[in-house]
């Protein structure tokens, strides 16, 4: 175990300042007696007065089905009227009693003195201005109409613009999030009005597929509808925005982005750019996370692997002090969909199967189980906040893709042994059939959550196929000849037709994972290595991957090392078993999670390369910080908004374990007592901001040094110093 000293954290106390506070409670100038009557006096008086029509409006989740499934985390979740899975789908709403001011002098703010109204019931208003930039504050005494529960008041105040040039086109002036969008663009970005307009339609358009969608660029400065070419992609954009133009709000308030800046933010400019930035990780569009097993980069870091040499060192980025949470493999599973393993330290299965468990349960792929897992209180993980629960809450969609699933079979259980389906060996050149468990529950990272097992879109979304393996043309062939509706190459067909989530995890089987299974046990490596570049290959000559106006990344890790550093671990662990709160902090958990002590004690460095679509985007990049599954999903919830820099607990489980957060709570955190190093055992996003000293402990009390890790000394687990630059690897351009 590496040595361990009680280190300083940086303290930060809040800034807001008074021009950001003076700034929101004015409230536009809007005297909100009449909902219409516009207040304030013209401060650019010599312009020409012209009266201003419109509407501000956004996107909202609407539950379709009529039937509403309580998860255990409080979430209604939809099905249709005959119980059918259904997607998340989104309606336009306006919003009631927000106010509306002509922005005179450009700064995003409703000043004292700027005419300003309040829109109607409809969400629409009036107003006449010499200055056609206008700004729509909607603060919490606001409403939307909810189309599940009708009229609603706003959560959190977020400030909406509009455009000069939308007024010169005659007609109704949207003041929506992606009419922000179009303004931010301009501002962030230095790019024209219609330039802006262009690549918002460009991103959200899908062209050169199977199910070709449209956006124009009038459309995102348009009035949004349920019906017609890209809708339901201006939409479902809509509502994503809306979640960052809500953030930026709070960070405006505050006066400042996270609880560890000491830099005021006093513009509306500056914190909406902070929004789509959170602790400098940019927002991504489409994530897809193949996870590999059990080596780390003192195997898979070398030319004999040239696709993985390559995606390390010439096509991507690489972390080259990257920990697991510990070992087998269920625990890091686990933990990538929820930073924390829950007290998991073994493969075991989640449960049984009960009867009528699982909600829409498909009575034609159910398959009985006659053993269950004793231990489910700690397997069958209940309540807890999840990666998949969150982004769907978001209204961002999700899938999971196996390899080498059992057409038909239930995917709850691990696949079994086929004799009736075979195929040649990539390496060796045998004939082999099916075996056992190429397809792994404890490789799942949705299942042992109880409230995404039993989503009603667990088995639509959550349990996808993917091909490119020895299996796939007789697993097809055996799927028809047993009327079995099948599709091995679901992940192939989506990436054609656009149904991508914006966060994919892709698990090969246990031959292509480079676990090895069988017969396959002695060409992991290489079959590994030509699945990466399969799956590479496939996502790159996709449309989602050729149009760069959306950002998309692949990140190829491995869920544990090789386990021969002993004790070593990093980020966030309960280093040897030691915690004695039962629980992680901040979660509202008030009775102990059983075996909880025995989770989360980490394992070997392991490997995280990083390959994005963007033409600017920095390659070869190498961060030798220290970082973890944790860290990881970290880093997920800022690019997809899911957690607020400045609120520690609004990141889920141990991902909120900073330097800071352990310093404000060492009383309570019996593990973190006698830490050598508070940055080295904490959790950070993976940003590359730190800057790594001379002597720094790395790789923690292993013997060998970690081959091609950057700044760590051959043996001694130290670093020689910070990296040649500290650029971050999820930049998007140099």
């Amino acid at each position: 175990m590496h040595q361990r000293i009680r280190g300083n954290s940086p303290t930060f106390v809040p800034l807001l300042t008074a021009f950001a506070a003076a700034a929101m409670l004015a409230g536009c100038g809007g005297n909100g007696n009449n909902n219409n009557g516009a207040s304030g006096t013209d401060q650019n008086s010599g312009g020409v007065q012209q009266t201003l029509s419109g509407v501000v409006t956004g996107a909202a989740i609407k539950n379709p089905g009529g039937v509403a499934n309580s998860s255990a985390s409080g979430v209604d979740y939809a099905k249709s009227s005959t119980g059918d899975a259904v997607d998340q789908t989104f309606v336009p709403i306006t919003y009631a009693n927000a106010t509306v001011c002509a922005d005179t002098n450009n700064n995003g703010v409703c000043d004292q003195g700027e005419v300003s109204t309040r829109t109607d019931s409809s969400g629409r208003f009036t107003l006449a201005s010499s200055s056609a930039k206008l700004v729509a504050v909607i603060d919490t005494d606001a409403t939307y109409n909810d189309p599940s529960a009708g009229t609603k008041n706003v959560a959190s105040k977020l400030v909406l613009r509009s455009a000069a040039e939308q007024a010169s086109a005659g007609g109704d002036v949207v003041i929506s999030p992606l009419t922000t969008e179009v303004v931010r663009l301009t501002e962030a970005e230095q790019l024209s009005y219609d330039d802006a307009r262009s690549a918002i339609a460009g991103r959200l358009s899908f062209t050169g597929g199977t199910a070709d969608v449209t956006v124009k660029a009038d459309d995102v400065v348009g009035a949004l509808s349920s019906t017609g070419s890209g809708s339901t992609a201006l939409l479902t954009e809509a509502n994503a925005l809306a979640s960052r133009y809500t953030l930026a709000s709070k960070i405006l308030d505050r006066g400042y982005v996270s609880d560890v800046t000491t830099d005021p933010v006093t513009t509306v400019k500056a914190a909406q750019d902070a929004a789509f930035n959170p602790e400098g990780i940019p927002r991504y569009d489409h994530l897809f996370v193949v996870i590999f097993e059990n080596h780390s980069n003192q195997t898979i870091d070398d030319p004999a692997y040239p696709n993985f040499y390559k995606y390390l060192h010439t096509e991507g980025n690489k972390a080259a002090n990257y920990f697991s949470t510990g070992n087998p493999s269920e625990p890091n599973y686990i933990s990538l969909a929820s930073a924390d393993d829950w007290g998991v330290a073994d493969d075991n299965a989640w449960n049984c199967l009960p009867a009528g468990d699982t909600a829409n349960q498909p009575s034609d792929v159910y398959v009985p189980v006659t053993a269950c897992n004793a231990d489910t209180k700690v397997h069958n993980i209940k309540g807890r906040r999840n990666m998949f629960s969150a982004m769907y809450n978001a209204g961002l969609g999700t899938r999971v893709y196996s390899e080498s699933m059992n057409p038909g079979q239930d995917p709850r259980v691990d696949g079994v042994a086929n004799a009736s389906i075979s195929g040649t060996n990539s390496v060796s050149g045998a004939t082999e059939t099916m075996p056992a468990g190429l397809y792994k529950t404890k490789h799942h990272p949705a299942v042992n959550f109880d409230d995404v097992r039993n989503r009603p879109d667990f088995f639509k979304n959550l349990t996808r196929s993917v091909g490119g393996g020895q299996w796939d043309t007789s697993i097809a062939a055996y799927a028809t000849a047993n009327k079995i509706t099948w599709n091995t190459h679901q992940f192939e067909d989506d990436l054609q037709s656009g149904d991508i989530g914006a966060l994919n995890y892709i698990v090969p089987d246990q031959c292509d994972d480079i676990h090895g299974v069988s017969t396959c046990k002695s060409t992991e490596i290489s079959r590994g290595d030509a699945y990466a570049k399969y799956l590479v290959d496939k996502i790159e000559a996709s449309p989602i991957w050729k149009n760069t106006n959306r950002r998309a990344a692949i990140v190829m890790l491995f869920d544990e090392g090789t386990s021969f550093y002993g004790s070593s671990s990093c980020c966030g662990w309960n280093v040897g078993g030691g915690t004695t709160s039962g629980a992680p902090l901040g979660e509202g958990i008030t009775t102990a999670i059983p075996k909880y002590s025995g989770g989360n004690k980490g394992d070997g460095p392991t490997i995280f390369s990083l390959l994005t679509n963007q033409p600017k985007a920095p390659k070869q990049i190498v961060d030798s910080d220290s970082y973890s599954h944790f860290s990881f999903v970290r880093t997920m919830q800022d690019m997809f908004a899911l957690a607020d820099p400045a609120v520690a607990t609004s990141y889920m489980n141990r991902s909120k374990y900073t330097e800071k957060f352990i310093a404000d709570n060492l009383a309570n955190l019996a593990e973190y007592s006698g830490s050598a190093n508070t940055h080295f055992d904490s959790v950070r996003p993976m940003n590359h901001k730190y800057v790594m000293q001379a002597g720094d402990i790395e790789s923690g009390g292993s013997t060998k040094g970690v081959s091609g890790s950057g700044s760590v000394g051959s043996g001694n687990n130290t670093a020689t110093g910070p990296d040649a630059t500290q650029t971050n690897i999820w930049a998007i351009k140099s």
